[in-house]
């Protein structure tokens, strides 16, 4: 590789820590993604460009053909063909000696490249060139032996001995070419296939061998001595030419093959006739066309060599290569969605805390401020519930596009998630300088919306901190942004509200449902639900996720997503979790006892939990209490989890695997997603987040998010699930993106265990 491939990735990573704006970052994304597509473009034709391309090469080896066809005539002009004398002078015996061991060589190394091959390069063609140039190498080298004037080669040296283990290895090498032009396919083979060719190639070598130096009356004579060449001899140089010249055609009609180039031993098969039609024009084995045939032979097989080289040495390479790649592109993917939605391309959590602390580094030097404002789109549900999440999707970029025209280049904009924006103004100098802002924003937000026909009137709430009058940290200023915007929504919406100190009426309603968890757990009021986990290709049943359910003292049930928040901030989530685990095992334990199957059953951890909680003895305890097999509980583990403190958290996952419970990490791809901690930690199973699932046509941006998901779970001999599958259409495309399970509403809602195998 060369320094244009380290331009390229470093083009694919620029930008994503350097502190921005909301619409200067917008603008450096869109270079980076234009950066990005040329580093692909470069990454893609990076192997073309180091291993050559084939129209290339046909040229080159069509003009080495061109030169060495004019060599050939001009021989025939040469001076030095009329002086028997000189002539005779040309090609001495030690030159043919040279010659000779060159054609050997190359012959041998035909075969050696083959053989030493990985067993997924071994073609039946490949194989089939290494076996019969094996016999060729070993011929021609009993024909340099039998050469006049060489020491005697068992028998003594003479021509006819030498032409005929010359006519041997050159039909030998013709028939095997011949043999390779007619097969229409390629196939892998066996250890006993790749035997039996090595030895037909040896049975026929020593054949040859016995016969001409135990039985040499039973050859014709190609060799009278004071006479020279017979007619025969002449004859068997034009059969040559005969079976060279349909494997030519044939090689160049085939073109391009999957496992070898077959421009090259069309190439080969032509220079060898050249090389046949140079012995029968010379008269002397020692003047120039014996020579040129000699060289033009060698040229032959260097053809051959090429041909093979490509598979056994250059493919491996070149698909090491495109591996390289694909996993590089995939890494630089993942960083990106590390740092941004999906949906919006705006920054994320993890992309708005560096601002966040760069802008507190900046507001210290300058003794300056800045506001966090939280931003909440009213009655936004509607919009889903009554036109779809497509529709929603939609709405969400129009009022991100618009966010990204109305604020100032050092402004920031990060979507946290739904339908929350985070605003952050840099340069305030006094609070009242937010409010133009705040006015640009609620006028460009009032201008109606096209959505997919519908015509849509957007406002939205907002909720105003500042630094450092409201807070010195992240987490306390989006907090009380939080309460400020919950008090905009209350005072009707479609309007601001700055954190004041005297909101407290949502800390009242939090203390009391803190209270009330806690009761709930005493007086068991907790209950689980099960929704079924379905494998894609056969559509059984596989297992089914519990979910945690609050059924108040009136009868309702309150959804999980009101009170696991309180749950997680007050730490009643631990307790809370342990008898999620204990209930769950005990009810799949008793499926397996009632014969309803063995389904596995899954079960949510969270950070707390498992921090602050023994996570090992809980999970032993369950296990140990209910019955249950090891292998038919799996744990689900979110990204933030992984990341907190990971020598301890390696300890504890890896004795949780040790076990013999499943791991799978949860919604991955909305957190910190990295090769880094799934190369160290046990994991099993990747949880795709129905945030990706919202559009997955071939173009969409989820469609490719869930596809480098898939893609690097495979590499990694990892499993994959989606969860939030609400249509047959999302569930056909994730089966052909390759994800093994899904869950969701388009194959069973949540229901009591009591109804699940109803």
């Amino acid at each position: 590789m060369d320094d244009r491939l380290l331009l390229a990735f470093c083009a694919q990573n620029q930008g994503d820590g350097a502190a921005g704006s909301g619409y200067a970052l917008q603008e450096q994304k869109a270079n980076d993604r234009e950066l990005a597509l040329k580093a692909d473009e470069v990454l893609i034709s990076e192997p073309t460009r180091l291993f050559g391309k084939r129209e290339i090469e046909s040229t080159v080896s069509a003009r080495w053909i061109m030169a060495l066809a004019l060599l050939l005539l001009a021989a025939g002009w040469l001076p030095v063909t009329g002086n028997e004398l000189l002539a005779s002078r040309i090609f001495p015996t030690w030159l043919h000696t040279v010659c000779e061991l060159a054609a050997v060589l190359v012959s041998l190394l035909v075969f050696a490249s083959v053989w030493t091959a990985s067993f997924h390069d071994r073609q039946h063609h490949t194989v089939l060139l290494g076996a019969g140039f094996m016999g060729v190498g070993l011929l021609d080298l009993a024909h340099l032996l039998s050469y006049k004037g060489m020491p005697d080669f068992i028998t003594p040296a003479e021509p006819q001995k030498a032409i005929v283990f010359w006519l041997c290895a050159r039909y030998l090498a013709s028939l095997v070419l011949l043999t390779l032009a007619l097969q229409p396919h390629a196939r892998t083979t066996s250890r006993a296939d790749r035997a039996l060719m090595l030895a037909l190639s040896l049975s026929f070598v020593l054949a040859c061998l016995g016969l001409a130096l135990w039985a040499p009356e039973l050859w014709p004579r190609f060799f009278i001595e004071g006479q020279g060449l017979t007619k025969l001899k002449i004859v068997a140089e034009y059969g040559l030419i005969l079976l060279l010249v349909p494997t030519a055609l044939l090689l160049l009609r085939r073109g391009a093959r999957a496992r070898f180039n077959s421009a090259d031993l069309a190439s080969a098969a032509v220079i060898s006739i050249l090389s046949e039609l140079c012995f029968t024009l010379y008269a002397n084995v020692n003047d120039l066309y014996s020579l040129l045939g000699h060289l033009y032979k060698i040229a032959a097989y260097y053809f051959i060599f090429r041909a093979v080289f490509v598979v056994s040495v250059r493919e491996p390479y070149r698909r090491l290569s495109e591996e390289i790649d694909e996993h590089r592109r995939t890494e630089q993917r993942l960083e990106y969605l590390a740092h941004h939605d999906p949906l919006t391309g705006l920054p994320n959590r993890v992309l708005l805390h560096d601002r966040i602390e760069q802008a507190m580094a900046q507001a210290r030097r300058d003794g300056g401020k800045f506001a966090v404002v939280l931003m909440d789109l009213d009655q936004f549900k509607n919009v889903n519930d009554s036109l779809g999440h497509g529709a929603g999707d939609a709405l969400l970029l129009a009022v991100a596009q618009r966010l990204r025209a109305s604020l100032r280049e050092t402004d920031t904009i990060c979507r946290l998630g739904g339908d929350e924006f985070l605003l952050l103004f840099h340069d305030l100098r006094e609070r009242e300088a937010v409010l133009p802002i705040l006015a640009s924003l609620q006028a460009q937000l009032s201008t109606p919306v096209a959505v997919e026909g519908n015509e849509m009137r957007v406002s939205a709430s907002f909720g105003v901190t500042f630094y450092p009058d409201d807070g010195r940290d992240l987490e306390t200023l989006q907090r009380q942004a939080d309460t400020a915007m919950y008090r905009a929504k209350d005072s009707g919406r479609n309007t601001f509200q700055f954190f004041d100190p005297s909101m407290h009426a949502q800390g009242m309603e939090r203390m009391q449902l803190q209270h009330g968890l806690a009761k709930a757990l005493e007086q068991g009021e907790f209950e689980l639900h099960y929704q079924t986990q379905v494998e894609l290709a056969t559509g059984r049943r596989v297992g089914a996720e519990a979910l945690l359910r609050w059924r108040r003292a009136d009868g309702k049930l309150m959804p999980p997503a009101e009170f696991i928040p309180v749950a997680e901030q007050t730490g009643l989530i631990v307790p809370i979790g342990a008898w999620v685990l204990h209930e769950a095992c005990r009810q799949a334990a008793l499926w397996q006892n009632e014969r309803q199957g063995r389904p596995r059953i899954a079960v949510n951890l969270s950070a707390l939990q498992f921090r602050q909680g023994d996570i090992e003895a809980t999970v032993q305890s369950a296990l140990q209490a209910s019955g249950l097999p090891p292998s038919q509980l799996e744990l689900e583990l979110t990204e933030s989890i992984l990341i907190g403190d990971p020598a301890s958290v390696l300890a504890t996952v890896t004795r949780l695997k040790a076990m013999g419970v499943k791991l799978a990490i949860d919604d991955f791809g909305t957190g910190y997603s990295s090769l880094a901690y799934l190369s160290r930690f046990p994991i099993d199973k990747l949880k795709i987040d129905r945030s990706f699932l919202h559009q997955l046509d071939d173009a969409s941006q989820g469609a490719v998010i869930v596809e480098a998901i898939i893609g690097l779970a495979r590499s990694l001999g990892l499993r994959t699930i989606a969860e939030g599958v609400e249509t047959e259409a999302v569930a056909a495309r994730l089966l052909q993106l390759g994800c093994q399970e899904a869950q969701g509403y388009y194959f069973a809602r949540p229901v009591p265990a009591s109804e699940l195998f109803s």
